[in-house]
């Protein structure tokens, strides 16, 4: 009597799914297990095995023979004749080399600072600038002595420089405020002229006996033109307008200057009005 091994996995799954539904599809599924995975892993090995194997059977029987096409060689003819006519352009000349330079020694000036601050530095001394043939520069540097100076045509050294002037404010000054006031080209009593040619006494005031001073404020600018003229008292009759008409038509001032700068400075003319 042989002994017959049995189907373990069937045996399991029976009892397993004895008292179950095994129309359901969990049982086939499982059943079906071991045919499955023995297929995958055939299918697995076959594509690692092609994988492998493609390359090499490739180069056994693909031809890689590269074709190499000869580069042809230019070969330049004879120049061409030179044309008396049109001569060719000379090159341009060698620039000129510079001089050579003498050797420099290096003058700190002495400045106060804290110890900590300072800097360890080999100050040459009056005795060694005047002994040597180097030129005083900003660092010590090695050249030949017997070199002509260097000449700076405009050295920054000798350049002029203006002093700063003080800056003016773009303001408008008091008389009592600046050095000299503006005026009037001529004069005060080119002033009193002008008005007395100019001013024409209104009918209206001289109907009703109206006399009196205008008080008048105005500036003059920069450039000596009259601006922002307003009237500060008036005496009725039109007096006000009138005066104020004749001083906008003034010529240009003499304007007024503060440190020496022209500047705006406020003006008040008193017009007098007077019947006789």
């Amino acid at each position: 009597m042989k002994f017959q091994p049995e189907n373990t996995h069937s045996d399991m799954l029976s009892i397993v799914f004895a008292d179950r539904n095994q129309a359901y599809g969990a049982y086939q599924l499982r059943r079906q297990y071991p045919q499955t995975i023995g297929r995958a892993m055939a299918y697995g090995f076959t594509l690692i095995f092609l994988f492998f194997s493609i390359p090499y059977l490739s180069s056994k029987f693909v031809d890689r023979t590269v074709e190499v096409i000869p580069t042809p060689i230019y070969e330049p003819g004879p120049p061409p004749d030179i044309d008396p006519d049109n001569p060719p352009i000379p090159p341009p000349p060698a620039p000129t080399p510079p001089p050579p330079t003498r050797s420099t020694m290096q003058y700190v000036p002495p400045v106060v600072v804290r110890d900590a601050e300072a800097e360890d530095l080999e100050v040459p001394t009056v005795e060694d600038l005047v002994d040597t043939k180097a030129d005083v520069g900003k660092k010590t540097e090695k050249g030949n002595d017997d070199a002509p100076p260097s000449i700076t045509d405009n050295p920054k050294e000798l350049a002029y420089v203006e002093p700063p002037k003080a800056p003016v404010e773009d303001r408008v000054y008091e008389m009592f405020d600046i050095h000299k006031p503006p005026s009037f080209p001529g004069g005060e009593a080119e002033l009193l002229k002008y008005l007395a040619e100019n001013i024409k006494y209104p009918p209206l005031a001289r109907e009703n006996n109206i006399q009196g001073v205008v008080a008048l404020t105005f500036v003059v600018d920069k450039d000596g033109r009259v601006r922002e003229v307003n009237v500060l008292k008036d005496i009725g009759g039109s007096c006000g307008k009138e005066a104020l008409r004749v001083v906008e038509t003034m010529p240009r001032w003499l304007p007024g200057e503060a440190n020496g700068h022209p500047v705006k400075v406020r003006f008040t003319l008193p017009v007098r009005f007077r019947l006789e």
